[in-house]
């Protein structure tokens, strides 16, 4: 999948016309990941769900279709650890790295700068490890689906970041399955952003 946005994104931008504009940037914020156990073929009971919070950063670069839309590639260049409790039996962790969003932008603009809506397709790589002699024979080495957000768009008066936005996401993942020592899980994950980003439009 990632291979895929790779080569949509560099399609896109080989597609537009020289001087077609786009804009470069960075964002910080906060995320809320929230996972669900959906079934389980034993009875052994344990929390159904749970959520994990952290702070996050990312890049990103949008070229324009046409007037107020855009298409753009979002990167998180980080990694992140969901680590169950030590003191359980099945003691694991996930990894979970290279998050990428290829996503649609339209925006309106109104008196006080532009707000704007957006859809696309997320994608992370997954690696899960467990301890205490667990063995995993089958578990998902992605989390993917589909993005939505809505944010605000500001000028700055400055020469180089001359772009501020203030944004919510809500990202959706598909079915997430795993099997440790016979026993097969499967889960549902959405993630919630917020945050901030600064860029420079050309």
């Amino acid at each position: 999948m990632k291979n895929i946005i790779t080569i949509l994104f560099a399609s896109i931008f080989l597609m537009s016309t020289a001087n077609a504009g786009g804009m470069i940037g960075v964002k910080a914020g906060v995320g809320d990941l929230h996972g669900k156990r959906t079934s389980s073929v034993d009875a052994k009971g344990g929390a159904s769900s749970a959520s994990v919070d952290s702070e996050y950063g990312a890049v990103f670069a949008e070229v324009n279709l046409a007037d107020n839309i855009s298409v753009g590639l979002e990167v998180v260049p980080m990694s992140g650890i969901i680590d169950t409790k030590a003191t359980t039996g099945t003691d694991s962790q996930v990894t979970v790295e290279d998050l990428k969003t290829l996503y649609f932008l339209a925006s309106r603009d109104t008196d006080f700068g532009s707000v704007y809506g957006k859809i696309g397709y997320a994608h992370a790589d997954l690696t899960v490890v467990a301890n205490y002699g667990q063995t995993i024979t089958n578990a998902s080495d992605a989390a993917e689906g589909p993005m939505v957000g809505i944010g605000a768009q500001f000028s700055l008066p400055t020469p180089i970041i001359d772009t501020m936005r203030i944004e919510g996401t809500y990202t959706n993942f598909n079915e997430l399955k795993i099997t440790s020592d016979g026993d097969k899980r499967t889960g549902d994950a959405d993630l919630t952003t917020l945050s901030i980003s600064l860029a420079r439009s050309f």
